[in-house]
């Protein structure tokens, strides 16, 4: 650190910490003042100056330990009791962007604690909800009264408060032992005591007694619900289903692709207004931190005592408890997860959500979740058990273009590709004329045609009178000369034709490239479906499939290909998912004039 920072930093804490010793210590002896010293000046080793937009003070970087849990680091660091708590924590919450909840802290995370009050920012509602439920608690404790007492040569913690309450030995070295250790925090051992030291006692009545959260925790019923280590991914005979995996594993994987944290690692301390608190392993009761501020606590192996879980929701309105049965599998953990969830809405099996875009897309799947009231991020999630059920990763690019993000659980491609993705494949074709259109689909038809021709309609050698025809299109039909004509006969020229066995279809005038196909094809005879297309994006059934609908017209060509014409520029994406559905795309843009 750069000594003239550092001496900033000194400056700083000196009046900081000798505020709080003169909360704490009113009594101190000269040994006390030094040690005290002593713990300023580490502090300050182990700090730097942060210069942001958020402030400019000093920091310790404080790494979390196993059973950590912040009130309990403050309380450490001699924060609580203080006249500035509500101030730290805002600060504290400010500097920890990352820190989404400030109950929720993990060992080895890394967080930055102020030496220094900072004004608060704008965490005041999150910081005072911690604060009240929280670290009110370690000050007030639902109206415990207090009293200082000064230590006298040959004290000891334990005659001192069995001289002066009646306390139950039971309830002394468990409780009340522990609310001395809370409205203390400086003392590291409570056996270690001097004379002239001032130490805040409970004052003991017959009403702090209360049902320590341990005990409640170990008062299980005898019925012991053992969920299986592994689980079908979803539900049939195990020989339909023969891969499987842990639920926790599975429940991880979903939700991080989801993009919600879930966390499985450490302990958590839930603080509760009576100033106790619920300690749990997150191994048995993993936590779900949902971005819309809700954290929900499943109790994976039905361990948590229902009364332990209505006092959590109780105190914490953001909480929610899930608790999963033996005879639960993936699709009824999930259906358990969601329905606590709090997110705007969630769609289950054959619920559809249209979407309106180039073409028209049904969502369908097992659950269509959308988090926000904003409908500009929903997530389409589907439990399968075979490759032929995954969404095609064509169709999933194309949906995250537009918001949506497919997720097929297992993913049997995970690279994001199938095995072969087949290459782009589109008719070439010039649009925007009119006369062109004509002739391809005469070319994919597969007829001999030829353009421009002149036809000797009439001729008479003893007058010299003879009348030519110019065809745009001139072929062969059936026995019969057919004529396509994109200028426009005359009507008498037409009944000339007609009346001399011609077949002729008349394109003048027309602009619409859709129905210029569909009267070149019934022209020259073929079959042709000019109705909306319906895709099925996978095998999955159809209330939890996803269907697009692309408008067009579809017929063969004389390699017996099916073509599909639409005036609908169609993604890339979507174009390649047609391909995969044996179908070559013929844009037919807008002609020219249109």
């Amino acid at each position: 650190m750069n000594p003239r920072i550092k001496i900033v930093a000194v400056s700083r804490l000196i009046p900081f910490f000798s505020f709080l010793a003169s909360l704490c210590f009113p009594c101190s002896s000269p040994a006390l003042e030094a040690e005290r010293d002593t713990f300023s000046i580490s502090l300050v080793q182990e700090a730097t100056v942060k210069k942001d937009d958020m402030s400019g003070v000093p920091y310790e970087r404080y790494t979390v330990k196993k059973d950590d849990y912040l009130w309990k680091i403050l309380r450490d660091k001699g924060f609580i009791p203080g006249p500035n708590i509500g101030e730290l924590l805002s600060a504290i919450k400010g500097m920890n962007t990352s820190l989404k909840n400030l109950d929720l802290i993990h060992p080895g995370q890394t967080i930055l604690i102020p030496l220094e009050i900072v004004p608060k920012k704008s965490y005041e509602r999150e910081v005072d909800e911690f604060f009240q439920k929280s670290v009110m608690g370690f000050s007030a404790l639902g109206g415990v009264s207090l009293e200082n007492y000064v230590v006298k040569p040959g004290d000891s913690i334990s005659t001192v408060v069995m001289n002066k309450y009646a306390i139950p030995p039971h309830y002394l070295y468990n409780e009340y032992f522990d609310l001395v250790r809370r409205f203390n925090p400086t003392m590291k051992d409570l056996d270690l005591i001097y004379p002239n030291q001032v130490i805040r006692l409970p004052i003991y009545s017959p009403e702090m007694v209360r049902v320590p959260i341990e005990t409640l925790l170990k008062q299980k019923p005898d019925k012991k619900i053992v969920l299986q280590e592994t689980y079908p991914l979803v539900s049939g005979p195990a020989q339909e289903h023969p891969k499987t995996i842990s639920l926790g594993r599975a429940l991880r994987d979903i939700f991080d692709r989801i993009g919600e944290e879930w966390v499985d690692s450490g302990e958590q301390f839930i603080p509760l207004r009576s100033g106790g608190h619920v300690k749990l392993k997150a191994d048995s009761f993993p936590t779900l931190n949902l971005r819309n501020g809700r954290m929900l606590i499943i109790d994976l192996h039905d361990e948590l005592p229902e009364e332990i879980g209505r006092v959590i929701e109780s105190d914490w309105q953001s909480y929610k408890v899930v608790r999963l049965a033996a005879h639960d599998n993936l699709k009824t953990v999930l259906d358990k997860i969601f329905a606590a969830s709090g997110y705007h809405d969630v769609l289950r099996s054959g619920e559809r959500l249209k979407l309106q875009s180039d073409i028209d897309i049904f969502l369908a799947g097992d659950w269509i979740i959308i988090p926000q009231k904003a409908v500009d991020d929903i997530i389409a999630l589907n439990l399968i058990s075979t490759p032929m059920e995954q969404t095609p990763p064509a169709v999933k690019r194309y949906l995250k273009s537009l918001g949506v993000t497919v997720l097929d659980y297992p993913d049997f491609f995970p690279s994001g590709k199938e095995e072969e993705e087949r290459p782009l494949e589109k008719i070439p074709f010039e649009k925007g004329s009119c006369s062109s259109l004509p002739t391809l689909i005469l070319r994919l038809s597969g007829r001999p045609f030829s353009s421009d021709v002149k036809i000797p309609v009439y001729q008479s050698g003893k007058t010299g009178f003879s009348l030519i025809i110019h065809a745009d299109i001139f072929f062969s039909s059936a026995g019969r000369d057919s004529i396509i004509d994109n200028t426009g006969f005359s009507p008498d020229t037409l009944e000339l034709l007609t009346k001399h066995g011609f077949r002729v279809l008349t394109l003048a005038g027309e602009k619409d490239p859709c129905k210029i196909t569909e009267l070149v094809l019934a022209f020259l005879g073929m079959e042709f479906d000019p109705r909306p297309h319906a895709f099925p994006v996978s095998s999955r059934d159809k209330a939890r499939n996803i269907t697009l609908i692309v408008q067009g017209i579809s017929f063969l060509d004389k390699d017996n290909r099916k073509i599909l014409a639409t005036d609908t520029t169609l993604p890339d994406e979507i174009a390649a998912f047609l391909n995969q559905k044996d179908y070559r795309v013929l844009e037919l843009g807008r002609l020219k004039g249109q």
